[in-house]
């Protein structure tokens, strides 16, 4: 955490308590504190958007309904980072919550529905690696604990039903103490820091490069080509179980840019195939190490010596990020680290895979 934007509650402004605390509070940070008309939710979009751009934001900190377009932060579309996200006592439904408070102008509930509907059901880029939430235990105006606890929480860490990125104070909806807010600003900064030391463990120790698999077949390989190699005796012999052919898998070709790709990434990744085989195919196998052997040599200065791995629980390998075109097979949904599913509208292709690992 370096570079800091404060976004105030409603009816604030840039003079806010929290803010202004916050910045005296840890004055080796630089806070960027502006006021935002909160009612106007494009142009408060746009002018967040625009602060974190300018200033290289990569934290946001916010109280009450600033929250709402604290969540609404997207990843930013040339680094693919996206901001650390504090948020203190945060108004997650506005629509619910505002008519309370005052009377809107007319369409207000919709734009905060909509908002809400973006966050909540299309919005993908918040996790718990990058959210942390303080909610006050006398909090007489919002009751979100529960809702951000369990759409956000983190509780892996502490073996018991605590979210670790999720945490209760003393005090009320606003204008916590300072030692509140130096003690739970603190634990965010800690949480943040074990969250970046625990990704780059995913390294691979002795490369110090960055683990990445591949998947094979769709992926690294064009399985229609396979298909379209069959025999009419084989189609007939093999219909309706055509990955159980004797030879398949050395028959394909590779996927258009594959083995470039592979190469141009193996420069900044340890990479490894990751590839699981048909259970009643028994020269499958084989004939995938013959298939990768064909393509990037079979000695010791091959990119993939010794670096094929066959599973079909693909969630059991730690790694930084997985290339695969079947994002819901063989344990991919649970991979512990990034899903690249390959032939997807953002990764249709090698060129679009490659673009996106290397920036990374």
């Amino acid at each position: 955490m370096k570079n800091i934007l404060y976004i105030h509650g409603f009816e604030s402004n840039k003079e806010s308590y929290t803010g202004n605390t916050l910045k005296k509070l840890f004055p080796n940070f630089n806070w960027v504190l502006e006021t935002f008309n909160l009612i106007d939710t494009l142009g408060t979009i746009k002018q967040i958007e625009r602060i974190i751009r300018e200033n290289n934001i990569d934290t946001v900190v916010s109280s009450s309904l600033g929250s709402i377009y604290n969540l609404f932060i997207k990843k930013d579309e040339d680094t693919e980072k996206i901001v650390n996200k504090i948020v203190i006592n945060p108004c997650c439904f506005p629509s619910k919550e505002l008519p309370k408070l005052a009377k809107l102008p007319q369409g207000a509930i919709e734009m905060c529905r909509a908002v809400e509907f973006n966050i909540y059901e299309c919005h993908r880029d918040n996790t718990p690696d990058n959210m942390f939430g303080i909610f006050s235990k006398s909090d007489e105006l919002l009751h979100y604990h529960d809702f951000f606890a369990g759409k956000y929480g983190n509780y892996g860490e502490n073996g018991n039903n605590e979210s670790s990125n999720c945490i209760w104070v003393e005090g009320g909806h606003s204008h916590l103490a300072e030692d509140v807010l130096y003690s739970s600003i603190n634990q965010a900064i800690t949480y943040f820091d074990r969250v970046e030391k625990k990704n780059s463990e995913k390294k691979n120790i002795v490369t110090n490069k960055p683990i990445l698999y591949i998947d094979m077949d769709g992926t690294l390989v064009d399985w229609k080509s396979g298909q379209d190699s069959l025999t009419e005796l084989e189609r007939l012999q093999y219909h309706g179980f055509t990955d159980v052919v004797p030879g398949l898998f050395n028959r394909m070709n590779p996927m258009p840019g594959a083995i470039d790709a592979f190469y141009k990434l193996s420069e900044k990744f340890d990479v490894y195939v990751l590839t699981s085989a048909p259970w009643h195919n028994q020269s499958a196998p084989s004939d995938k190490l013959r298939w990768i052997q064909r393509y990037f040599g079979i000695g010791k200065d091959s990119p993939v010596y010794k670096k094929v791995i066959i599973s079909h629980h693909k969630y059991l390998n730690e790694g930084a990020y997985l290339v695969d075109d079947r994002p819901h097979k063989n344990g991919t949904a649970n991979f512990k680290g990034e899903l690249i599913p390959f032939g997807s509208e953002k990764f249709p292709d090698w060129t679009a895979v490659v673009s996106y690992l290397m920036k990374k």
